[in-house]
C-alpha cells in the first residue's frame, strides 16, 4: 500500500511541476540595443543639407584636435586620447573607433586622429567627388516623406 501512495504522490507531483512550466519557454526578449551606424561620426561635420564634403570634415577634425588637446603640444598624450577615447564610447557605444598610438611615438598626432574618419569617408564616396549625401552615409535608410502640400481651405456655403 505504500508503495502505491508513494508512487501516487509523485506522479502528483511530477504533474503539478509539469502544469508551472507548461507554456512559452522562450526567456523575456531584451530590448534591442541602440544601433549606432559606423558613419555617425562623420555626421556631426555636415551641413544644413545633410552633406559632409571632405573640407568640412578636415576643417571639424582640425577643432575636434585641438579642443582634445588641451596643453597644445600637437600631440595628444595618453590622458588626453583617453577623455576622448570615453566620450566616443559614450556617444557611439560598440562602433566607436578608439584612438590609438599606431606610430609608436608615445602621443597620438593629427594623422593618427584622423586616420578613421578619412578612411571611412574615402570607403563611403565611391565616386571619389569629395562629398557624401544623406544616401551615401545611411545606405539603404528610406528617405523622409516629402512633406505634403496643406489642404486648400474649404469656403462655406
Amino acid at each position: 500500500m505504500r508503495y502505491i501512495v508513494r508512487h501516487v504522490l509523485l506522479a502528483g507531483a511530477t504533474i503539478a511541476l509539469a502544469a508551472c512550466s507548461w507554456g512559452d519557454s522562450k526567456p523575456p526578449r531584451k530590448a534591442p540595443e541602440e544601433w549606432h551606424p559606423p558613419a555617425e561620426m562623420l555626421e556631426k561635420y555636415a551641413g544644413k543639407d545633410g552633406i559632409v564634403t571632405r573640407a568640412e570634415m578636415e576643417a571639424g577634425l582640425r577643432v575636434d584636435f585641438a579642443k582634445a588637446d588641451v596643453n597644445q603640444d600637437g600631440c595628444l598624450d595618453a590622458n588626453e586620447a583617453r577623455v576622448v577615447n570615453e566620450e566616443r564610447w559614450k556617444e557611439s557605444a560598440s562602433t566607436a573607433s578608439p584612438l590609438i598610438d599606431f606610430k609608436h611615438t608615445g602621443c597620438i598626432d593629427f594623422e593618427e586622429f584622423a586616420a578613421t574618419p578619412r578612411s571611412l569617408f574615402d570607403m563611403l564616396d565611391k565616386k571619389g567627388v569629395g562629398r557624401l549625401t544623406p544616401a551615401q552615409l545611411h545606405p539603404g535608410r528610406r528617405p523622409p516623406p516629402a512633406a505634403s502640400p496643406p489642404a486648400p481651405a474649404k469656403s462655406g456655403s
